[in-house]
């Protein structure tokens, strides 16, 4: 089985870092990127099996990176992540599901909860024990 590539979008450093030690541990190739726009570029450049976002972000919000995609790969596997902001972060998880995303995850999440949530969107995850 080949390692899943995953690519990881959240402006906070430390959750992408979090979730890089997390999927790499579990077998995957993970490639994190703290800004939506170099999240687009890279989708341009290379296939994931699955892209994870969060929804609240500087400059371009994780709605928006999500329709960018969908128009260019309408089959891309996406998460999104939130932590909520100024709302409970429920409701933007709500509003990423209505754009059709294939799983969602609240922050902070636990390895036990984003490797479920990872496997929950079709990826088959190497080391999952």
């Amino acid at each position: 089985m080949s390692k899943p590539s995953i690519l990881v979008v959240d402006d906070e450093q430390d959750i992408c870092g979090i979730a890089q030690l997390l999927l790499e541990n579990a077998g995957c190739d993970v490639v994190c990127t703290t800004n939506a726009a170099r999240a687009l570029a890279a989708v341009e450049q290379r296939d994931f099996d699955l892209l994870i976002t969060d929804m609240l972000m500087p400059e371009m919000d994780g709605v928006e990176l999500i329709n960018s995609v969908r128009r260019t790969k309408p089959d891309q596997r996406i998460m999104a992540i939130s932590g909520g902001g100024m709302a409970p972060r429920e409701s933007y998880l709500q509003i990423a599901s209505m754009y059709g995303v294939n799983g969602v995850l609240a922050k902070p999440f636990s390895r036990d909860q984003l490797l479920k949530a990872v496997l929950a969107c079709g990826i088959e995850l190497p080391e999952a024990n």
